[in-house]
Protein backbone atom coordinates (compact mmCIF):
# COMPACT_ATOMS: atom_id res chain seq x y z
CA UNK A 1 0.00 0.00 0.00
CA UNK A 2 1.79 3.26 -0.96
CA UNK A 3 -1.13 5.65 0.27
CA UNK A 4 -4.08 5.78 2.39
CA UNK A 5 -6.56 5.04 -0.52
CA UNK A 6 -4.72 1.49 -1.16
CA UNK A 7 -4.50 0.70 2.06
CA UNK A 8 -8.16 1.10 2.42
CA UNK A 9 -8.85 -1.08 -0.34
CA UNK A 10 -6.41 -3.37 0.41
CA UNK A 11 -8.44 -4.21 3.78
CA UNK A 12 -11.68 -3.68 1.98
CA UNK A 13 -10.83 -6.21 -0.57
CA UNK A 14 -9.96 -8.81 2.15
CA UNK A 15 -5.91 -8.68 2.81
CA UNK A 16 -4.86 -10.24 6.33
CA UNK A 17 -1.53 -8.09 5.74
CA UNK A 18 -0.26 -4.64 4.48
CA UNK A 19 3.16 -3.81 3.18
CA UNK A 20 4.38 -0.31 3.19
CA UNK A 21 6.98 1.67 3.07
CA UNK A 22 7.95 5.39 4.48
CA UNK A 23 9.45 7.99 2.73
CA UNK A 24 13.01 6.83 0.28
CA UNK A 25 13.32 4.25 2.22
CA UNK A 26 11.77 1.54 0.11
CA UNK A 27 12.12 0.12 -3.01
CA UNK A 28 9.15 1.89 -3.86
CA UNK A 29 10.75 5.34 -3.28
CA UNK A 30 10.18 6.87 -6.54
CA UNK A 31 6.69 6.68 -6.09
CA UNK A 32 5.36 10.26 -5.49
CA UNK A 33 2.63 10.00 -2.20
CA UNK A 34 4.44 7.28 -0.21
CA UNK A 35 3.70 7.34 3.48
CA UNK A 36 5.55 9.28 6.36
CA UNK A 37 7.20 7.92 9.20
CA UNK A 38 4.28 9.99 10.90
CA UNK A 39 1.48 8.13 9.31
CA UNK A 40 2.92 4.87 11.19
CA UNK A 41 0.49 5.69 14.02
CA UNK A 42 -2.72 5.79 11.61
CA UNK A 43 -1.74 3.09 9.53
CA UNK A 44 -0.98 0.71 12.46
CA UNK A 45 -4.23 1.77 14.37
CA UNK A 46 -6.75 1.39 11.11
CA UNK A 47 -5.19 -1.96 10.49
CA UNK A 48 -5.17 -3.09 14.30
CA UNK A 49 -9.06 -2.24 14.29
CA UNK A 50 -9.49 -4.76 11.36
CA UNK A 51 -7.14 -7.43 12.56
CA UNK A 52 -4.94 -6.64 9.30
CA UNK A 53 -0.75 -6.94 10.33
CA UNK A 54 1.62 -4.16 9.08
CA UNK A 55 4.87 -4.60 7.70
CA UNK A 56 7.71 -2.03 7.40
CA UNK A 57 9.27 -2.18 4.17
CA UNK A 58 13.16 -0.74 5.21
CA UNK A 59 14.43 -2.94 2.38
CA UNK A 60 16.86 -0.20 0.43
CA UNK A 61 20.93 0.05 0.97
CA UNK A 62 21.63 2.24 3.38
CA UNK A 63 23.87 5.00 2.80
CA UNK A 64 25.72 7.34 5.98
CA UNK A 65 23.20 9.92 5.34
CA UNK A 66 20.55 7.84 5.48
CA UNK A 67 21.30 6.19 8.93
CA UNK A 68 19.25 8.87 10.58
CA UNK A 69 16.42 8.90 8.76
CA UNK A 70 16.53 4.89 9.08
CA UNK A 71 16.54 5.01 12.76
CA UNK A 72 14.10 7.65 13.41
CA UNK A 73 11.65 5.60 11.08
CA UNK A 74 11.98 2.56 12.60
CA UNK A 75 11.56 4.06 16.12
CA UNK A 76 8.56 5.18 14.83
CA UNK A 77 7.35 2.02 13.35
CA UNK A 78 8.09 0.12 16.99
CA UNK A 79 6.15 2.98 18.44
CA UNK A 80 3.45 2.34 16.31
CA UNK A 81 3.21 -1.21 16.66
CA UNK A 82 4.13 -2.32 13.39
CA UNK A 83 4.37 -6.31 13.02
CA UNK A 84 7.54 -6.38 11.36
CA UNK A 85 10.46 -4.78 9.58
CA UNK A 86 11.34 -6.52 6.05
CA UNK A 87 15.30 -5.22 6.02
CA UNK A 88 17.91 -6.34 4.24
CA UNK A 89 20.72 -3.53 5.09
CA UNK A 90 22.74 -5.12 8.16
CA UNK A 91 22.61 -1.32 10.24
CA UNK A 92 18.50 -1.88 9.66
CA UNK A 93 18.25 -5.05 10.70
CA UNK A 94 20.61 -4.50 13.91
CA UNK A 95 19.25 -1.46 14.62
CA UNK A 96 15.48 -3.07 14.47
CA UNK A 97 16.53 -5.64 16.14
CA UNK A 98 18.56 -3.68 19.14
CA UNK A 99 14.81 -1.97 20.01
CA UNK A 100 12.92 -4.63 19.93
CA UNK A 101 11.20 -4.92 16.41
CA UNK A 102 10.17 -7.95 14.57
CA UNK A 103 12.61 -8.42 11.40
CA UNK A 104 11.90 -10.20 8.27
CA UNK A 105 14.54 -10.13 6.10
CA UNK A 106 13.89 -8.98 2.51
CA UNK A 107 14.61 -10.96 -1.18
CA UNK A 108 16.86 -8.04 -1.35
CA UNK A 109 19.66 -9.57 0.92
CA UNK A 110 19.87 -12.62 -1.40
CA UNK A 111 19.60 -15.52 0.73
CA UNK A 112 20.01 -18.46 -1.81
CA UNK A 113 20.98 -21.51 0.81
CA UNK A 114 20.04 -22.69 4.03
CA UNK A 115 23.46 -21.83 5.49
CA UNK A 116 22.25 -18.15 4.94
CA UNK A 117 18.62 -18.82 6.39
CA UNK A 118 19.97 -20.06 9.24
CA UNK A 119 22.84 -17.33 9.92
CA UNK A 120 19.57 -14.98 9.53
CA UNK A 121 17.43 -17.18 12.13
CA UNK A 122 20.59 -17.00 14.67
CA UNK A 123 20.36 -12.99 14.12
CA UNK A 124 17.02 -12.41 15.19
CA UNK A 125 14.94 -12.78 11.71
CA UNK A 126 11.27 -14.28 12.13
CA UNK A 127 10.85 -14.83 8.49
CA UNK A 128 13.42 -14.82 5.55
CA UNK A 129 11.93 -13.73 2.04
CA UNK A 130 14.17 -16.50 -0.62
CA UNK A 131 15.78 -14.89 -3.67
CA UNK A 132 14.18 -14.96 -6.21
CA UNK A 133 16.24 -17.28 -8.36
CA UNK A 134 15.33 -20.56 -6.71
CA UNK A 135 13.65 -22.84 -8.06
CA UNK A 136 11.07 -24.95 -5.97
CA UNK A 137 13.23 -27.78 -5.33
CA UNK A 138 16.07 -25.71 -3.63
CA UNK A 139 13.49 -23.68 -1.53
CA UNK A 140 12.27 -27.55 -0.47
CA UNK A 141 15.89 -28.13 0.61
CA UNK A 142 16.14 -25.25 2.29
CA UNK A 143 12.65 -25.44 4.45
CA UNK A 144 14.03 -28.96 5.16
CA UNK A 145 17.77 -28.19 6.56
CA UNK A 146 16.27 -24.76 8.67
CA UNK A 147 14.68 -24.59 11.80
CA UNK A 148 11.24 -25.05 11.54
CA UNK A 149 10.17 -22.27 13.72
CA UNK A 150 11.82 -19.29 10.60
CA UNK A 151 8.95 -18.64 8.31
CA UNK A 152 10.07 -18.75 4.84
CA UNK A 153 8.56 -16.65 2.23
CA UNK A 154 9.04 -16.38 -1.58
CA UNK A 155 7.57 -14.20 -4.47
CA UNK A 156 5.88 -16.46 -7.02
CA UNK A 157 6.21 -13.71 -9.71
CA UNK A 158 7.83 -10.45 -10.39
CA UNK A 159 10.36 -8.96 -12.14
CA UNK A 160 13.86 -10.91 -12.46
CA UNK A 161 16.49 -8.61 -12.21
CA UNK A 162 19.49 -9.47 -14.74
CA UNK A 163 21.41 -9.85 -11.14
CA UNK A 164 21.03 -11.28 -8.14
CA UNK A 165 17.38 -9.91 -6.28
CA UNK A 166 17.75 -6.54 -7.27
CA UNK A 167 20.80 -5.50 -6.94
CA UNK A 168 21.10 -4.67 -10.71
CA UNK A 169 23.89 -2.64 -11.83
CA UNK A 170 23.00 -2.27 -15.41
CA UNK A 171 19.87 -0.04 -15.36
CA UNK A 172 21.70 2.60 -13.25
CA UNK A 173 24.16 2.55 -15.78
CA UNK A 174 22.15 2.06 -18.88
CA UNK A 175 18.97 4.81 -17.99
CA UNK A 176 20.52 6.58 -14.46
CA UNK A 177 17.48 4.42 -12.53
CA UNK A 178 18.80 2.79 -9.79
CA UNK A 179 17.25 -1.04 -9.13
CA UNK A 180 18.22 -0.65 -5.71
CA UNK A 181 15.88 2.15 -5.44
CA UNK A 182 13.07 0.87 -6.72
CA UNK A 183 13.27 2.76 -10.22
CA UNK A 184 14.78 -0.03 -12.36
CA UNK A 185 14.05 -0.13 -16.30
CA UNK A 186 14.53 -3.56 -16.63
CA UNK A 187 17.04 -3.64 -19.43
Amino acid sequence: AGNFECLTAAIQGGANSVYFGVGNLNMRSHSANNFQPEDLSEICQICRQSGVKTYLTLNIVLYDEEMEAARKALDAAKAAGVTAVIASDMAAISYARSIGLEVHISTQMGITNYAAATAAYKMGAKRVVLARELNLEEIREIRKKVDPKLEIETFGHGAMCVSYSGRCLLSNYMTGRDSNRGACAQP
